[in-house]
C-alpha cells in the first residue's frame, strides 16, 4: 500500500533528525581523535561527511517537494 504523503514526510524528517544526530556524532569523534589517524583516516573521514552532506541535501530538498504537496 503506497505511503500517504504525511508518512513520507515524517520518514523524511525521521532519516533528517538520525543523519544529523550520526554526523554530530562523527564530528565529536573526530575532535577527540584526529590526532591519532592517518592520513588515510583522515581522508576516508572526509569523504563519509561528504556524502553525509549531499544526502542530508537530498533529504531537505525531498522533505521540501512533499511540504508543497502537503500544501497543495
Amino acid at each position: 500500500m503506497p505511503k500517504t504523503i504525511r508518512e513520507q514526510l515524517d520518514e523524511v524528517e525521521r532519516d533528517i533528525t538520525l543523519y544529523n544526530e550520526f554526523d554530530d556524532a562523527e564530528k565529536a569523534r573526530f575532535k577527540l581523535e584526529c590526532f591519532l589517524w592517518t592520513a588515510e583516516e583522515r581522508i576516508e573521514w572526509q569523504e563519509m561527511q561528504r556524502s553525509i552532506a549531499e544526502y542530508l541535501r537530498e533529504l531537505h530538498d525531498k522533505r521540501m517537494s512533499l511540504l508543497d504537496q502537503l500544501e497543495e
